[in-house]
């Protein structure tokens, strides 16, 4: 590990002793949103597909471990994350299937559609209906939203005061192996043909890459962690809505990650701590969050098509060029 690794480290062990319980809360919910940001990555920024369907994902991940604990009386959190990317799996192994079978446009229009039929699913109660007079009661209560309680961690029940403290390191730590095995993967053989891929499908496929089956598996890959991120979500907001499986957050989480910079790793990570500290303040000084997040995003399609890491990178880089060059 580098020095900075090291540190950055360091600091995110350090920072629930530093910050508030409001702020460690807020933190969370950054690193939950990066991990969904390097789902959609995979597929957006690796293989060049766009997809607006990412929240059903998200929205399942979040919902299936809901379930086990509403109508099955589950009370791990290690059940409700497996059930939480097992069910995101399932449903992204079928979905994907269909949709790579379509690119460009279509393939984005496609995944939009199958969101909306899994939102649908939730919104109209159809998902409710297999558990009887039961399901439909819970469905009239919430209106498709569930609650949720504090689940065992590791078989432990952690008291409230402290609750927060240690799901934020089991949050750190689902975060840090998503970096690892998306950094892996990324620079794997198999991530080298998804670049292959991106940059020309026809070429790749002549040379032996069976494109469609990669783009599926990237499509399957990429909504494991998407159900992840919803999962740790649904635990930490404890509660799940129709909300999450609704198509703007599929949105959100590609504005979140082309605010970052798509063709960079980081980029997803930096930019979803960006628009989650840009949510705080607007919501906290005035009412036109969206005003904000807009107008930040023009600026940086204009000016820094690479997202606000590509932008770093290239400062980074003319600084060094103009130090190298006062040496002389």
């Amino acid at each position: 590990m580098t020095p900075l690794a090291v540190c950055s480290l360091v600091l995110a062990v350090a920072l629930p002793f530093i910050l508030s319980p409001y702020h460690v809360i807020l933190l969370s919910s950054a690193l939950v949103l990066a991990i969904a940001c390097l789902g959609l990555n995979l597929l957006l920024g690796y293989t060049g597909l766009l997809s607006l369907g990412h929240a059903a994902f998200f929205g399942v991940g979040a919902y299936a471990g809901a379930f086990l604990f509403t109508f099955g009386d589950m009370m791990s959190l290690e059940g409700h994350l497996a059930a939480g990317v097992l069910a995101a799996t399932a449903l992204a192994a079928v979905v994907g299937f269909l949709c790579v079978r379509s690119t460009r446009i279509y393939f984005t229009i496609l995944t939009l559609a199958f969101a909306q039929v899994v939102h649908s699913l939730f919104v109209g109660g159809m998902a409710f209906r297999p558990f009887g007079e039961y399901g439909k009661g819970f469905f009239l209560i919430g209106e498709g939203g569930l609650y949720i309680p504090r689940f065992t961690i590791l078989g432990t029940d952690v008291v409230p005061e402290v609750f927060h403290t240690v799901f934020y390191y089991v949050i750190l730590t689902a975060f840090l192996v998503s970096v690892v095995s998306m950094w892996r993967l990324v620079h794997s053989p198999f991530g080298v043909a998804l670049r292959a891929i991106r940059d020309n499908a026809e070429r790749a496929e002549f040379v032996g890459i069976p494109v469609r089956r990669y783009r599926w598996g990237a499509f399957v890959l990429s909504a494991i962690f998407t159900g992840l991120a919803g999962g740790l979500a649904g635990q930490l907001d404890r509660q799940v809505t129709t909300q999450q499986l609704y198509w703007p957050f599929s949105a959100y989480l590609v504005v979140a990650t082309v605010l970052g910079g798509k063709a960079h790793f980081w980029g997803p990570v930096v930019g979803a701590f960006t628009v989650v500290v840009l949510k705080e303040i607007s919501l906290r000084f005035t009412d036109y969050y969206s005003l904000l997040l807009g107008s930040m995003l023009i600026v940086v399609v204009l000016a820094a098509p690479d997202g606000l890491v590509g932008a770093g990178v290239s400062l980074a880089s003319r600084v060094t060029g103009i130090a190298r060059w006062m040496r002389r």
